[in-house]
């Protein structure tokens, strides 16, 4: 075989140089890969305390041991680094068709160290790397800039990229692959530390063989696992995630009047995943080696003006459509589209634009700091507008692209309360009052709040996992377990993410024997189920140790208090309130954190960190 699992290429920005580098055996059985080989390797690189925008910090582009392999649903990779947004650990997760292509030059991981002098984007082909100039880039939006490079290069090569708001370093720009179809490594502002460092793309086309120890064993394995697998994701290859906004809105689980309301029966209908199979939807999206589908192609809206598009997804339906009272299905999918031309995340833009309807109906901002005559809510062509001054940072949108924290800082007075958000990120599309174990997960996530981290919400709703001790559906309110619940989900999905695998596949059936199994047939590795677990929670609390090395502690896993204390009396929720301080201490117990959330060393020792 030509090469193993763990080739890594480092790239000096500064010098134009490179080199490879083969990661310990020892080192990837313990962190395996994606963000938690990222963050080993963080500890690696960097020594002291680097803002996240310095040349400086890395930035790091990280698939795992299944991306590209016949394993289902294993096209995905990551990126990483010391968020830009919350100045603590930052990554985010992509699906798509990069990811397979990059391990397919012979590399398995990129770290990109220093700042180019100029904008240049970087080529990988057939695994040699070349520094070209993107001065006439610098500017162009994601799409242009996909079309662009592929006239260059080919249309078989896979480009990723930031946009005019990566370049502008917004706080919350994204890393976006896949040209028009637009898939996102979206959260945690990455995209403008990629922009920090004078990159605006990196393309790729390989050759290579990915290495599998054992192929047959492998194709054996998954033979019997696809088909019942497509059977549960049903409704996700019908309806792709839109899908989920009328059962969210029913059950009081999407954030509507940023979030100060609970019930939007008939309005939720009118943007649902339904509404745009019946009326917009060409076809499905299928990411590599993915049997399933849950994208959505439609048509765009915006010069130059394209046929086929990525649709907006659930968070983009709730954060731009029900959470700032828009329940117009075209104008969500043309601010969908915006925000993947400019290259910004859908949630955190959405939860902006929110906040500032709020500010704006609360008359804490009028026309004079807007900029325009009014931002009244379900206003889109005014969303658009300050859409765009965000990516642009003018005027207002120049704060506002900094951040919810920092903009209501800024403002004063009760802007604060209007700010949904925790350690400057805005929470996702999904209700912690509806689902009690969502208040544990996003405020004691390793990189902010994300729904993902823990994907809990799923085994309150309909879903199990006997292998880690889930052999029922939770109760929704309930406090009693949600701790023990929430390690353990968290343990398991920081493994999922280090696989660079869909998180779908837990829905689909998927469990650890699987994953064992194809990392033994794969690379080799002997891995037991609780080896497995310990792997997630290692890098669960590797990330952990170089927040509190960040000023990370208990001050800052909280929440906004709407969610916490504000009952919406109207919805599928009720009056509840997640009760959040009791679930946090016994979460710290079972981490083994002191009282302040900070790791022990007895734990720390435990997990060798």
């Amino acid at each position: 075989m030509s090469r193993k699992y763990g080739r890594v290429l480092i790239v000096n920005l500064g010098d134009q140089t490179s080199q490879a580098m083969e990661i310990d055996p020892g080192v990837l059985k313990k962190f395996i890969g994606g963000p938690g080989l990222s963050a080993y390797l963080y500890g690696q690189f960097v020594k002291g305390d680097i803002p996240a925008l310095n040349p400086a910090s890395p930035f790091f582009i990280m698939t795992g041991p299944l991306t590209g392999t016949s394993v289902v649903l294993s096209g995905r990779h990551g990126v990483a680094g010391r968020s830009p947004l919350t100045g603590f650990w930052g990554e985010a997760s992509v699906g798509g068709h990069w990811g397979r292509e990059f391990r397919r030059t012979g590399y398995d991981g990129m770290i990109l160290i220093g700042k180019s002098s100029k904008p240049i984007y970087l080529s990988v082909i057939d695994g040699k790397l070349g520094f070209r100039d993107a001065t006439h880039l610098w500017g162009k939006d994601c799409f242009e800039a996909d079309s662009l490079l592929k006239k260059d290069w080919g249309e078989k090569v896979q480009v990723c990229s930031i946009g005019p708001a990566g370049e502008k370093l917004v706080k919350f720009a994204g890393v976006f692959t896949d040209g028009p179809h637009a898939r996102v490594a979206a959260r945690c502002g990455l995209g403008a530390l990629m922009g920090s460092k004078n990159v605006k793309a990196v393309v790729i086309q390989g050759k290579e063989e990915i290495p599998i120890e054992n192929l047959d064993s492998l194709r054996a394995s998954l033979k019997d696992l696809v088909e019942p697998l497509t059977g549960k994701l049903k409704g996700m290859s019908m309806f792709g995630t839109p899908g989920l906004v009328v059962p969210c809105e029913a059950i009081g689980d999407l954030p509507v009047k940023n979030w100060s309301r609970g019930k939007w029966t008939e309005e939720a209908k009118k943007i649902s995943g339904q509404e745009m199979n019946e009326k917009f939807l060409k076809k499905q999206f299928f990411c590599s080696g993915c049997p399933v589908g849950c994208g959505r192609t439609v048509g765009g809206t915006i010069d130059p003006i394209l046929e086929e598009i990525g649709g907006p997804e659930y968070e983009t339906l709730a954060m731009l459509g029900s959470n700032c009272l828009i329940d117009n299905l075209p104008a969500i999918m043309r601010l969908n589209e915006l925000t993947n031309r400019l290259g910004i995340d859908t949630i955190e833009t959405g939860a902006v634009v929110a906040f500032t309807m709020e500010l704006f109906e609360k008359r804490l901002i009028g026309r004079k700091e807007l900029g325009f005559p009014s931002l009244e809510w379900g206003n889109a062509e005014g969303a658009e507008k300050l859409i765009r001054m965000i990516a642009a940072r003018e005027g207002f949108g120049d704060l506002l692209a900094e951040g919810l924290k920092v903009t209501a800082e800024k403002i004063g007075g009760m802007a604060m309360e209007y700010a949904i958000q925790a350690n400057n990120m805005a929470l996702p599309a999904h209700d912690p009052r509806a689902y009690a174990s969502l208040a544990l997960g996003y405020s004691t996530s390793d990189h902010g709040p994300a729904h993902t981290d823990s994907f809990s919400f799923w085994f309150e709703r309909g879903s199990t996992f006997p292998e880690i001790g889930i052999e029922k559906v939770m109760d929704r309110f309930q406090s009693e377990g949600k701790a023990e619940m929430m390690v353990k989900v968290q343990n398991v999905m920081n493994l999922w993410e280090n696989l660079a695998l869909c998180k779908f596949t837990v829905i689909g059936g998927v469990q650890l024997q699987h994953i064992s199994s194809w990392l033994r047939d794969i690379c080799g590795w002997e891995l037991s189920i609780q080896g497995l677990i310990e792997v997630g929670e290692r890098c669960f609390n590797l990330k952990r140790k170089l927040n509190v090395g960040w000023g990370i502690s208990r001050k800052n896993d909280t929440l906004p208090l709407r969610v916490l204390t504000h009952r919406v009396n109207d919805g599928g929720a009720g009056n509840h309130l997640p009760p959040f301080n009791i679930m946090l201490a016994d979460y710290y117990e079972r981490r083994g954190w002191s009282k302040e959330g900070i790791p022990t060393e007895e734990t720390l020792k435990r997990l060798q960190i």
